[in-house]
């Protein structure tokens, strides 16, 4: 004869399975978002925005479109992708060898690297991404930046915060 333990079984793999579901509903949903903003540069006219991207996920971070003041496609938009430890935002940026600007949709977004992991790469002498920014040109001054990625599989639009960092009108 079997032993009676279905039912907690069944009971075990509802929990197992709850336990799961919660996980993963906190990752993807409830969790913040893995891209975080380092800091914004600003030229003088403030149709030129340069933001520092971080993805403090764990796994790719793919761009898929980037908006401004209220939905509307910039003029243009760049991913600036560096491979050394100069990050992305200032000026001189076009001259600096280790810093190339891509289409926002072509290089996803690795996960942050530690600062061992950073030294180890430049050790190498490999050609890792170690920092990204995102480079917006636009026809009037930027005063707001909404960015839609794809994480995990799932689409997600957010807007980027800013705080008091532009003058709104």
């Amino acid at each position: 004869m079997k032993p009676r333990s279905k039912p907690h079984r069944r009971l075990l793999y509802m929990g197992l399975g709850l336990l799961l579901s919660s996980i993963l509903l906190y990752l993807l949903f409830l969790r913040p978002t893995p891209i975080k903003v380092g800091g914004f540069t600003s030229f003088t006219d403030e149709n030129t925005i340069i933001f520092e991207v971080i993805n403090e996920g764990f796994a790719d971070v793919e761009l898929l479109d980037v908006r401004v003041n209220n939905g509307m496609k910039p003029a243009k938009a760049e991913l600036g992708v560096s491979y050394s430890l100069h990050l992305v935002g200032g000026g001189g940026l076009d001259e600096d060898p280790d810093i190339e600007f891509v289409d926002i949709r072509e290089v996803p977004l690795k996960p942050e690297l530690s600062p061992d992991e950073k030294r180890a790469a430049l050790n190498q002498g490999s050609r890792i991404p170690l920092n990204y920014g995102v480079r917006l040109y636009n026809d009037e001054p930027i005063t707001q930046i909404e960015v839609k990625y794809r994480y995990g599989g799932i689409t997600f639009t957010r807007e980027m915060p800013m705080g008091r960092f532009f003058n709104k009108p």
